[in-house]
């Protein structure tokens, strides 16, 4: 891969298909976000892309019948297999985050549940599947809402795979019903539900008010978690964090906020403390966005406002996430909402993009990028 808006006879630097994973019209499911995609390589050379989703039968974010579903797909996306519903419960559950563990051949699936507060977050859980799918572990508790001080617990975006080994999940803390402070004058999900609450018996603690991002990590692939390191900011909501290791070593945190920019942080001594947060330069509208690392080269799926969920481009930055170069326009209808993506590599210079478009349900494209001499 490179940099650059076009190679040098004026073609463009990507090429892009795009088709239907999952439609409300011809679906029990009308809601279904979050996306988490990861590829599993199979012994025999061949490849299976396996989908989780949040999801519901009512078509609007944060209903108490929200659940995880599954998906499989066996010819690179062309069809898929028939949700399969995974996990549910008596409230919402959120953000789902698959990673396969190739030296174990198990599937993990990360999640939030919300005990507590029916707004996104209460306890990160996971569950394991050594069958893609077919069966899963019993929830195993590594964040508790009761941690950090009565505040409800986010699972944000997948697993990083460290090179030293380790495993990094980020993950944020946000008060219930916060999104109502920090959502501004954009768009946020939440505004359709319904008026849903959980209202703590009397006499119950009051929750703590405080927004902050930090990572869970485990030198066991996946056995025991520890949290570590706290990342806030004053003036921005840093939430729905993405995590990839730098080209020296460090980890680097990008953010969804509130301030109509990604703001980024770093860390050297594996997640223990971070630098204070600063805005990027990739605009951000209050919305979810993916990261993935291929060759020391970072490649991000985002919205290209600061106010609106549309477009939905791609960016590559070749300086540990410092600046970014357009590479495509994977949605670029002024009028669209496309939300919740999740990015992997799926062959050299090709990558799938999962994301909801609002309303109409899930979306893959399949993104073959021109190589092009770094500048």
């Amino acid at each position: 891969m490179g940099t650059g808006a076009s190679k040098a006879d004026g073609s463009p630097l990507a090429e892009l298909k795009a088709g239907w994973v999952l439609q409300y019209e011809s679906s029990p499911v009308k809601y279904a976000s979050a996306s988490s995609l990861v590829v599993i390589k199979q012994a025999d050379g061949g490849k299976v892309l396996a989908l989780a989703f949040q999801a519901s039968e009512a078509a609007h974010e944060g209903d108490r019948t929200q659940h995880l579903r599954l998906m499989l797909s066996r010819d690179a996306g062309e069809t898929w297999s028939e949700s399969k519903a995974v996990m549910w419960g008596a409230v919402p559950l959120w953000n789902p985050a698959l990673h396969y563990d190739a030296a174990t051949s198990r599937l993990f699936l990360f999640y939030s549940e919300s005990r507590k507060s029916l707004s996104p977050g209460g306890d990160i859980k996971y569950i394991v599947s050594s069958d893609l799918g077919d069966s899963w572990t019993e929830p195993v508790v590594i964040y508790s809402h009761e941690a950090e001080g009565e505040v409800p617990k986010v699972s944000s975006s997948r697993v990083l795979a460290a090179n030293d080994g380790s495993w990094y999940l980020p993950v944020h803390r946000e008060p219930a019903e916060s999104w109502h402070t920090f959502s501004g004058s954009v768009f946020h999900p939440l505004s359709e539900v319904p008026e849903q609450t959980l209202a703590p018996p009397p006499g119950a603690g009051p929750q703590s008010m405080t927004t902050a991002a930090s990572v869970l990590v485990s030198s066991d692939r996946g056995a025991t978690w520890t949290a570590r390191g706290e990342i806030e900011d004053a003036k921005s909501w840093l939430v729905n964090p993405t995590l990839e290791e730098g080209t020296k070593g460090q980890l680097v945190m990008l953010f969804r906020t509130a301030a109509g920019k990604t703001y980024m942080s770093s860390s050297t001594d594996k997640g223990a403390t971070w630098t204070r947060p600063s805005a990027s330069y990739l605009p951000n509208p209050n919305s979810p966005f993916s990261t993935v690392t291929i060759d020391g080269q970072v490649l991000c799926v985002f919205n290209n406002s600061q106010t609106q969920r549309a477009p939905l481009a791609l960016a590559l930055s070749v300086n540990d996430c410092k600046s970014w170069e357009p590479l495509a326009i994977i949605e670029e209808d002024p009028k669209g909402n496309f939300a919740c993506p999740s990015i992997v590599e799926w062959a050299e210079d090709t990558v799938k993009v999962v994301y909801t478009s609002w309303g109409a349900g899930l979306k893959l494209a399949t993104v073959k990028l021109a190589t092009v001499d770094a500048a």
